[in-house]
């Protein structure tokens, strides 16, 4: 079934975030959106790691012992992008977005 105008145009603003505004310009099709929710589940697994990381400091067991409240607050909280996990959804991603917008 082919996705609804309002379906296009959050897959869209979704293509944009990760890959520019080139991405505006990209059709979408069903492949699209199985590839965007492939990349969405890559990125929160991303994002999971991310959050699960120390900050920066020195680590000894006193700084572990500070940061595992932040930790926790971060995994429980999650409904955000980190840059990193963001830059390695566009060059992993982009070409294989790309390629099923064009129905390949």
């Amino acid at each position: 079934m082919e996705p609804t105008d309002m379906e296009k145009d959050a897959a869209r603003e979704i293509l944009v975030y990760f890959f520019g505004i080139h991405a505006e310009s990209w059709p979408i099709n069903d492949r699209v959106i199985d590839k965007i929710g492939e990349m969405l589940l890559k990125e929160r697994q991303c994002a999971k790691v991310m959050d699960a990381l120390p900050r920066p400091g020195t680590v000894d067991k006193g700084y572990i012992k500070r940061q595992l409240r932040n930790i926790a607050r971060r995994l429980a909280g999650g409904g955000h992008s980190y840059d990193v996990c963001r830059t390695a959804i566009k060059y992993g991603w982009e070409r294989v977005v790309y390629l099923a917008s064009q129905g390949l």
